[in-house]
């Protein structure tokens, strides 16, 4: 199936015609591939208007300028009264004196995407993540110890915001077949050079890792690392499913803004679905995840077992065991 077939497909699965979209577009030839291929459903009919949205980072200096002259540049370049570009500056190196640059360019990133899209009324935002980039997904965060839910990595479908979709159409498509779709059409982009950067674990795992796996060990390495990502969100889905259960028969009243669970409910249950009742807890109240590691986790197993009294948790999170229960609570941070 030839990429334009692939996406026709793909958005006849997952989104109603004549919408309207947002697609996030650095200017790179993954993104710029996914603009120029939404734009062949306008021609049909089947997508009312598209908004091109560029954040510029503001990390490399009048590079990032050009980048996002160039995205601005795209709807007259490819003469197309439908489309439009947005663009927005984040100061992201400001932003993370204190936390990680990646993440930080990433949230706010959606952040801002989520906010162009309440703008434009559009019910769905598309980014052109690939195959490539889900393998060096999975393998970066294999590396970092990830469980099953990490190693899920990106989904091709998930919710944004109330009413707004990220969807990931190239998801399943290989990098070299996107250069191949641009070279065919003479669709220019831009190249990041930060790319090249190996002091960046994702660039060494890009330029370096994956390219020995394949010409070593398997050369149909990127396919199999994206079906292990596949089977991992099909488990983790149905562990979610078991430990929502566990969750409902678990938790007592508040004691005010004291979360309270039942040892007994829980003390025969698997560490693994302790474990993920927790992660759904705080995902609930929106407590900060980023640093919650295995270990962490594993903690309020041990607290459950009577194995440790209490422990503090990131984002000013406590929780202890106090006779037959557990009780969780967030102080001032």
């Amino acid at each position: 199936m030839g990429l334009p077939d692939h996406i026709a497909e793909f958005m006849q699965r997952n989104n109603p015609n004549r919408s309207v979209g947002v697609i996030a577009v650095s200017g790179g030839p993954d993104s710029v591939a996914l603009a120029h291929l939404m734009i062949g459903l306008i021609r049909q009919g089947k997508i009312e208007r598209l908004i091109l949205a560029h954040v510029n980072h503001q990390l490399r200096g009048a590079e990032s300028d050009a980048d996002e002259a160039f995205v601005r540049s795209l709807p007259e370049l490819w003469r197309q009264s439908a489309v439009s570009a947005r663009s927005e500056r984040i100061d992201v190196a400001a932003l993370a004196k204190h936390d990680n640059l990646e993440e930080v360019a990433r949230r706010e990133r959606y952040r801002w995407l989520a906010q162009v899209a309440r703008d434009e009324q559009a019910t769905w935002v598309a980014t052109g993540h690939n195959a490539d980039d889900q393998a060096e997904t999975v393998l970066f965060r294999l590396l970092r110890g990830s469980g099953v839910l990490g190693l899920g990595a990106m989904s091709e479908c998930r919710m944004l915001d109330a009413g707004v979709s990220l969807m990931r159409p190239l998801l399943g498509t290989g990098r070299q077949q996107i250069l191949e779709y641009l070279l065919d059409k003479q669709i220019t982009y831009r190249v990041d050079s930060s790319n090249r950067d190996l002091g960046f674990t994702r660039n060494r795992l890009r330029l370096e890792l994956l390219p020995l796996l394949k010409s070593n060990y398997n050369p149909a390495i990127v396919e199999t690392l994206c079906r292990m990502a596949d089977q991992a969100r099909e488990l983790h889905a149905e562990i979610a499913a078991a430990a929502g259960q566990v969750l409902q028969k678990a938790e007592l009243s508040r004691a005010g803004d004291i979360l309270v669970f039942a040892v007994d409910r829980l003390r025969d249950q698997t560490a693994n679905l302790v474990r993920e009742m927790f992660r759904l807890v705080w995902q609930r109240e929106d407590w900060p995840m980023g640093d919650m590691d295995f270990e962490r986790w594993q903690r309020l197993v041990e607290i459950v077992h009577g194995l440790r009294p209490a422990c503090d948790f990131p984002g000013a999170i406590h929780v202890r065991r106090v006779g037959g229960v557990v009780q969780l609570r967030r102080g001032a941070s």
